[in-house]
């Protein structure tokens, strides 16, 4: 037999993260003992447990090691071990693959928070700290973390305060109370503002052709909106409203199809292009109003990352996809709360950009999106099957009250 001892610290208890610790030594064929143990005395206070895990061979133990860093769990001692990438994009056979959960790692002696965390990537020592850098972007002979000993992953802890992402969290269906969870997303909206975290909406083109851009608008007007994610459909359609009063080629005013409409797009997207992109349109006069007007008056951010379907596209949009994620990657630091509305593509990938402390509220007509995105592990994430605009006029309604 050969043993391990390992720590946790955390809720351990009502996040459950002891229980799970527990059967994943069981099913992995290992035995366990606890060493220590000690419970918080308050809401703010962790516990600590150390625990002596057992196995029938070196390999064996590894692979349990291996599932409980996933939980939290830590080795009482040993840095990460490293070795170097064989070429650019090319990492050691034995690489550490992150998680979107925070991790810390031990170099030296001392544990470094990772930097830029995000799932689906590898650990990469820079300027003597780790970063998560994504497979193609390691460049050869950079120092890559390797499975093992030194890696600290802290899963999120299901908060001890009252929250709509602690009670409705990875419950995915038509049937719960959209008034209770909007309210407890406009709660949480605010409380980003207050500590200055940024408001990320990440939008499909069905937000313009169910109406709800209207009062997507006006939440952007009225400073609700940091980072505006979203392609070419959404703004080519939202601008095309704005020039034509249509979207898709049914008329916004009476909802009915217009005759040679499937071209309106075409000749918005021509239009804005013509200018120069999407600022110029507004600084012009072409665009006067919508979503992209208002991002482009408020001077949020706004990044239109490019697909295989696009038309056009605008010249705004960034075509080449790698150059689109790290745009995407960026506009998301210091994200606080993250809207994901009626787009799969655009939400599913900004999903695996995110850390899984980021609140993240996804809503659209099928369950689809909502549980592929629940399934990302966070307890920090709720899904809504509903119409966007009636969700976006709720939301407006209830962060205008005092």
């Amino acid at each position: 037999m050969v043993h391990e001892t390992i720590t946790l610290e955390g809720h351990l208890i009502d996040s459950d993260i002891l229980r799970k610790v527990f059967a994943r030594i069981v099913e992995g064929g290992g035995g366990f003992e606890v060493l220590d143990f000690k419970v918080g005395k308050t809401n703010e206070d962790p516990s600590f447990t150390r625990l002596s895990v057992t196995a029938a061979d070196p390999e064996a133990l590894d692979r349990i090691l291996e599932a409980l860093s996933y939980l939290g769990a830590a080795a009482v001692v040993g840095d990460a071990r490293f070795a170097p990438a064989e070429a650019d994009g090319i990492l050691p056979d034995d690489f550490y693959s992150t998680t979107n959960f925070d991790t810390h790692v031990r170099v030296e002696g001392r544990w470094e928070a990772a930097r830029d965390q995000k799932m689906d990537c590898a650990l990469v020592l820079r300027g003597g700290a780790p970063h998560c850098v994504k497979q193609g972007q390691v460049r050869k002979g950079e120092a890559v973390a390797l499975r093992g000993p030194g890696i600290r992953v802290r899963p999120p802890e299901r908060s001890r305060d009252y929250s709509v992402f602690g009670f409705m969290s990875n419950e995915v269906s038509a049937e719960v109370n959209k008034g209770i969870a909007i309210a407890g997303t406009a709660g949480e909206m605010r409380k980003a503002r207050e500590a200055g975290e940024r408001i990320v909406v990440v939008a499909g083109p069905a937000v313009v052709h169910s109406g709800g851009d209207e009062a997507l608008a006006r939440l952007v007007r009225d400073g609700w909106v940091d980072v505006l994610l979203t392609g070419n459909a959404f703004a080519a359609h939202d601008v095309e409203k704005s020039i034509l009063k249509t979207s898709l080629g049914i008329c916004q005013m009476s909802g009915r199809a217009v005759e040679g409409g499937s071209r309106n797009h075409l000749w918005a997207i021509n239009a804005v292009n013509r200018v120069g992109g999407v600022r110029q349109a507004v600084e012009a006069g072409l665009v006067t109003s919508g979503v992209m007007y208002e991002s482009v008056r408020r001077g949020i951010v706004f990044v239109l990352a490019g697909s295989i379907r696009d038309d056009g596209p605008l010249k705004d949009v960034i075509t080449d996809t790698v150059a689109a994620q790290k745009a995407y990657a960026e506009a998301l630091r210091g994200a606080g709360i993250c809207l994901m509305l009626a787009s799969a593509l655009h939400s599913i990938a900004v999903g695996n950009l995110l850390p899984a402390r980021v609140k993240s509220v996804c809503v659209d007509m099928t369950e689809s999106v909502p549980v592929k995105l629940s399934n990302r592990g966070t307890m920090q994430a709720i899904g809504l099957v509903t119409d966007v605009g009636f969700f976006l006029e709720r939301l407006e309604a209830e962060l205008g009250r005092t």
